[in-house]
């Protein structure tokens, strides 16, 4: 059992930036420690997940670096060291505000820390490889938007449901993507990779790219990854079916994207293992 105050580090590290929320403030340890946030609060929600981890990778070293080691896998490489970045990264940090009974669902936690798999799952008609040795932290994604037969039945087997999406594992995000894909990089015959929002079935895979953090409530080191859902529809596969690439064209507006991302890729769990 993880404790929900380091989810809330943990958001913090993949959206680059101080996550509290409003449960948090209105606690006198939280109101004594308002004044360390400098600058505009912006809010933070389930619709807003991915696009907020999105610009946050913008401004991460981390990021920048990782989505160099994807170029080289996609341009058969094997993942060579990254070469130094071509341009400055600048650590910019967001403070971000949400509200946990709006944000987490508990009942759809779940411990896969010490799970070994047995059995193969299908959902959305695609393999299920289940986050083992991960805990999950549930977000509440219910009825937030156009209906819930995205995510299956509320009943979890080893088979899919009629309509349901198949899971990915959030990997880089459309900066990195256009950094992979654009002016770097030339496919090659049969090739066709694009701007996009990159996840991958693999949880193993997305470990490698997972950002880090130590938590300032009992010091341990953790991962974070988050778990989508990906709608077949919006979905290109690439490299042996490692990366899942929802296109977002050059030129799309702020809400072009944000409906795109919407009706494509949603999160509906937070990862975290103890590194």
């Amino acid at each position: 059992m993880v404790d929900r105050s380091i989810a809330l580090e943990a958001l913090g590290a993949l959206c680059t930036g101080n996550v509290s929320s409003v449960q948090e403030q209105a606690s006198p340890a939280g109101l004594s420690r308002t004044n360390l946030h400098v600058g505009p609060r912006q809010n933070l929600s389930i619709k807003l997940l991915i696009p907020t981890v999105i610009d946050g990778d913008e401004h991460c070293q981390v990021s920048r670096s990782c989505f160099y080691h994807i170029k080289s896998i996609l341009e058969s490489r094997g993942g060579a060291a990254s070469p130094a970045l071509d341009e400055k990264v600048v650590d910019i940090k967001k403070n971000l505000i949400m509200d946990e009974e709006e944000f987490f669902a508990p009942q759809y936690n779940y411990d896969f820390t010490k799970l070994t798999e047995t059995e193969t799952y299908w959902r959305g008609g695609e393999k299920y490889e289940r986050p083992c040795g991960w805990y999950r932290f549930g977000l509440k994604v219910l009825d937030k938007y156009c209906g819930n037969t995205w995510l299956g039945t509320t009943y979890r087997g080893t088979q899919s449901s009629p309509g349901e999406w198949p899971v990915s594992y959030h990997g880089t995000s459309k900066k990195g993507a256009g950094g992979i894909i654009g002016d770097h990089y030339e496919p090659g015959p049969g090739q066709v990779y694009g701007r996009g929002i990159y996840s991958t079935p693999d949880i193993s895979e997305a470990n490698r790219y997972a950002k880090t953090f130590t938590s300032s409530k009992n010091g341990k080191t953790y991962k974070v990854v988050l778990q989508n859902r990906i709608n077949p529809e919006y979905r290109k596969k690439y490299n042996n079916d490692l990366y899942w690439l929802v296109p977002i064209p050059k030129g799309t507006s702020e809400a072009e994207e944000q409906e795109m991302v919407e009706r494509a890729i949603r999160p509906y769990g937070l990862l975290l293992k103890e590194v």
